[in-house]
């Protein structure tokens, strides 16, 4: 016979944890709040790629709690409702995110520079060094690309070892420093040093970079005038400081601790700095403030979700 714990769910067949109902519920109203911001703010929206994310997650999860509970798999029942929590949040945040367009705020980007400067870093200079050495320019841009790969391979790799505690901080982890990062962004925003610095177009080609000047004005126009309609096409790396890239890689080595994938994910995302960095996307500082983020949302993602004490 079942327990009261074990029936909970539609009509006992889908059960999901605590953590995860409390991620799915958050989603959802953060979800809410994306719908309700294109509308009041009258954003244009295709909204049916973004519709089929919502309901990829709902499907996910639901499918993830059967086969927790039918087919008694928590291992593959834990990787499916993380994966759906992952899918769900991105997509409703990328709604949210764009429908802030266009910024009230000034851009930061020139003291950020100015910061950069400080500390001995320079754009155009690393940029410079890299053309000499196009296959190392290639492979960072694969690092690169390489985040949400690496983040779904970490959902499945937890879920695997059955390491519910560690995979559920880690989907927590994701979505606080997501808000966190957002909200600053928001607040004081930026979109890089590609928007500001020049590189020449041979130096451009020799590394592979699609941040090229043009794509500094394209985003210069999402701050000033906003999107024409937000669509899938649309959606980029927009959150410069501080940096999610960085945020994503710390997330990856810090919660492989303990596995045998803690040592390549320390090397893959050691090269994500330079990586990160080459993109002309952030500037160096937008990476030290990501440190600082991730910090904090570790702190939070331990406290709102507690380990199970020991009996």
């Amino acid at each position: 016979m079942l327990s009261k714990a074990e029936t909970q769910g539609l009509g006992g067949f889908v059960r999901l944890l605590p953590a995860e109902r409390m991620m799915l519920v958050f989603i959802a109203i953060v979800g809410l709040l994306a719908v309700t911001l294109a509308l009041v703010m009258q954003r244009q929206v295709n909204w049916p790629p973004f519709l089929g994310g919502y309901v990829a997650t709902v499907a996910l999860a639901m499918i993830g709690g059967y086969v927790r509970q039918v087919k008694s798999a928590p291992r593959v029942g834990l990787a499916l409702v993380g994966a759906g929590i992952f899918t769900g949040f991105t997509a409703v945040s990328s709604i949210f995110i764009f429908a802030l367009f266009p910024l009230a705020n000034p851009l930061i980007d020139p003291l950020l520079l100015n910061i950069d400067a400080a500390l001995g870093y320079h754009w155009p200079g690393l940029i410079a060094w890299l053309a000499d050495y196009p296959t190392l320019a290639q492979g960072l841009g694969y690092v690169y690309h390489s985040s949400l790969i690496q983040i779904l391979l970490t959902i499945v790799l937890l879920a695997t070892l059955s390491r519910d505690l560690d995979l559920h901080r880690f989907l927590l982890v994701g979505i606080v420093t997501l808000i966190l990062a957002v909200a600053i962004w928001w607040t004081v925003p930026s979109i890089g040093p590609s928007a500001f610095q020049q590189i020449p177009e041979a130096h451009r080609l020799a590394t592979g970079l699609y941040y090229s000047p043009a794509y500094g004005e394209f985003l210069r126009t999402l701050v000033e005038v906003g999107p024409r309609q937000i669509s899938p096409e649309v959606i980029t790396g927009v959150v410069a400081f501080p940096s999610y890239h960085m945020i994503m890689a710390l997330m990856v080595v810090w919660f492989t601790r303990g596995t045998l994938a803690f040592l390549p994910a320390a090397l893959v995302n050691t090269a994500m700095i330079p990586a990160t960095l080459s993109h002309g996307g952030h500037h160096l500082v937008d990476l030290i403030a990501g440190l600082a983020v991730f910090t904090l949302g570790v702190w939070i993602a331990n406290r709102l979700i507690r380990a199970e004490p020991q009996t």
